[in-house]
């Protein structure tokens, strides 16, 4: 069985970022790119440090990706003439994100970036399928499913955290739903607040999210 364990929604200035990584961490993430800040802390807004030890997967999806970093590396290549910094052009490299966080997140064993082609898009439903496959399958204890943004105005965090085991503070279950499903909330990159609005208003039993590119990987939401 796969648990809901947390859900977290997280919204920041850009120029807030650093202090919100010192807050989480205790300390700077120096030279680190926006994508891998709002990945750490995230991560240790969903777990406690006991369960930062278990072994996790790290899903992410982004719809900005690194295009300021690479705006930026293109600038300083085409119109300042010279070789780019070393740590500029590793901000460019979203997968480079679980390596600078895994020391504050030991249990960490892979991380995957999955890039969105617009900005109301989003594929909820294929990280949440690959995470129960992968839960069910005991490829780890834990994995966490992420949105992640950051724009010249804003950066945004969604996120998801789901168990083998229900952590303390367990939220729910989920479950691949049968088909074919109720109907349910869209996937949208909004969609762990109307998950959120769900567990908190208690109106229904059961909340069910659909997949826009195949119904078979719509989830059902149950309370515990």
């Amino acid at each position: 069985m796969v648990f809901l364990n947390a859900v977290v929604s997280q919204d920041f200035a850009p120029d807030a970022l650093p202090n919100a990584v010192r807050s989480a961490i205790g300390k700077p993430l120096r030279r680190a790119a926006a994508l891998t800040q709002l990945a750490l802390t995230g991560a240790c807004a969903c777990l406690t440090e006991e369960q930062r030890r278990q072994p996790t997967i790290l899903l992410w999806q982004s719809t900005s990706g690194p295009r300021l970093e690479t705006l930026n590396l293109l600038d300083e290549v085409c119109l300042g003439g010279g070789e780019p910094m070393p740590y500029d052009f590793l901000a460019t490299q979203p997968a480079l994100a679980a390596a600078q966080i895994q020391p504050f997140l030991p249990g960490l064993r892979s991380a995957t970036h999955l890039p969105l082609d617009g900005e109301n898009s989003a594929n909820w439903s294929m990280l949440l399928a690959l995470a129960c496959r992968w839960l069910d399958q005991g490829r780890c204890a834990q994995v966490l499913c992420a949105q992640l943004d950051h724009w010249p105005d804003a950066a945004s965090g969604r996120w998801l955290a789901l168990g083998t085991g229900p952590a303390a503070t367990a939220l729910g279950r989920l479950q691949p739903a049968s088909l074919p499903a109720p109907a349910g909330q869209a996937d949208t990159p909004d969609f762990p607040a109307h998950l959120r609005e769900w567990l908190d208003t208690g109106r229904a039993s059961s909340f069910y999210l659909h997949a826009a590119t195949s119904p078979r990987l719509a989830v059902e939401f149950a309370r515990l």
